[in-house]
């Protein structure tokens, strides 16, 4: 049971499931879960361009 889990290849559900469902899931495996599901929630790029785009009169 010391497998180390692959929390990259488990899909949403079963990462939801782990996190929220079920309540005999080790405490490590369920906040693992949780930071996976965290992780795959961010955006990729948070970078926003606030740059105006230069305009010329006719």
């Amino acid at each position: 049971m010391s497998e180390k889990l692959k929390w990259r290849k488990a899909t949403r559900v079963q990462l939801i499931d782990i996190a929220f469902c079920d309540e005999e899931a080790p405490i490590h495996h369920r906040q693992a879960a949780i930071e996976e599901l965290k992780r795959r929630s961010r955006l990729l790029y948070r970078r926003v361009n606030y740059h105006k785009k230069a305009v010329y009169p006719r």
